[in-house]
């Protein structure tokens, strides 16, 4: 067998400590310290054993590349039951701080060995090959958050919903489309022509699906003039900015998060949240806003601090050292439903009556954790939130 893109992984994979840093966080080697004092990865807390753990896959990892191990189909799916959050990669581990893209280039080699990927990701792809959304709801009902709203699908910025947004919480959507109306900002939409962002593909090692759906975004955005794209999806925001570089060159166009725009108008005056809302909040860091590539932690939370009556705590765990939400409920269900629990968990500890997210992904298995757990607590996204202030 051939593992070409794990080759180019050798000097981490073989400079491993086995030290379980990765597995349960430095200091304790048991109970877990990590960014939450209790767990660190989400697949350990989960299924117990060490192959469910960055330590495991990257021990096999070695073993395969020596030579020494085939995958079969039970390890196959071992590999895709991981959120790719990468709290392994920041919590003191010596040797290597992505493990995500060790994990990303796995599953891509197992696929270009038809091994993988697993079955609810072959069905991701599928709807997305067919109708351009993960969700194989039909094209037509993409922009439909938008009837009435009279956007525009040419100007200088465009704003890129992504599938959460456009068809399972289409508030978020238009939360963020009145921001930017209000604050007088011009901006566009794809329409019908945007696609999925191409995340559940490339983190699934689909690559030429993934490429595919890049190019397809890409050739959109220059067809509608776009200078600088904007997200409301964590997910989205990353895969744009750091992903379709890679596969088709240097972007023509600047990628950013909502919580950067809103940030930027609340400081020039040009939005301002006025209406009180008295309310404990703490805030919820999207793995791929705060972790993985742009370091999005100063923002949301100057976004939020600017909301009178709002009082802002901190999770155990925060910032670059968030916990999951879940991101995949979808494909990894049950994973999904243990990790958004737990997090709903982090939030009750602390006492706040809302979590707040600025990611959809968040915002979805979040509320239906919450809702699972019988939780009183609410769950919303930050566009929601300023949007409520303003009275819009």
């Amino acid at each position: 067998m051939s593992f070409e893109l794990l080759e180019k992984h050798k000097p981490a994979i073989w400079n491993c400590q086995v030290c379980s840093v990765c597995q349960r966080g430095p200091w304790n080697p048991y109970p877990p310290k990590g960014p939450t004092s209790d767990r660190l990865c989400p697949e350990y807390e989960k299924f117990r054993t060490l192959t469910h753990s960055a330590l495991g896959r990257i021990q096999a990892a070695k073993w395969m590349l020596e030579g020494k191990y085939e995958p079969d189909e039970d390890f196959v799916k071992v590999v895709y039951d991981c959120l790719l959050c990468g709290a392994c990669s920041t919590v003191g581990c010596v040797v290597d701080k992505d493990h995500v893209s060790i994990f990303r280039d796995l599953r891509t080699d197992l696929v270009n060995m038809g091994l993988g990927p697993i079955e609810p990701f072959k069905k991701t792809a599928e709807n997305i090959r067919k109708v351009g959304n993960r969700f194989g709801r039909p094209k037509s009902e993409r922009a439909k958050w938008a009837e009435g709203m009279d956007i525009p699908q040419k100007a200088d910025l465009v704003y890129f919903a992504g599938c959460v947004a456009s068809y399972r919480a289409p508030q978020l959507a238009q939360a963020t489309a009145k921001l930017l109306n209000h604050s007088g900002t011009a901006f566009a939409i794809l329409g019908e022509n945007e696609m999925c962002c191409g995340n559940p593909l490339v983190s699934s090692g689909q690559a030429e699906a993934f490429e595919s759906v890049a190019k397809h975004n890409v050739a959109a955005f220059k067809e509608a003039g776009a200078k600088q794209v904007v997200t409301s999806c964590a997910c989205g925001y990353n895969v744009l900015k750091f992903d379709y570089p890679k596969v088709v060159g240097e972007l023509d166009f600047e990628v950013v998060h909502i919580t950067e725009v809103l940030a930027r108008l609340i400081e020039e005056g040009k939005l301002k949240p006025e209406k009180s809302l008295s309310e404990k909040v703490t805030y919820q860091d999207p793995c791929h806003l705060a972790r993985l590539g742009g370091k999005v932690i100063k923002e949301p939370r100057a976004v939020i601090k600017s909301i009178p009556g709002v009082e802002l705590v901190e999770m155990e765990g925060s910032g670059k050292d968030t916990q999951c939400c879940g991101r995949y409920p979808v494909e990894l269900p049950e994973l999904s439903m243990l990790t958004g629990t737990n997090r709903i968990g982090d939030a009750q500890a602390v006492d706040a009556s809302i979590v707040v997210t600025a990611c959809s992904f968040c915002d979805w298995n979040l509320n239906r954790a919450a809702k699972s757990a019988g939780a009183e607590i609410r769950v919303t996204d930050i566009v929601e939130l300023v949007a409520k202030s303003i009275g819009l």
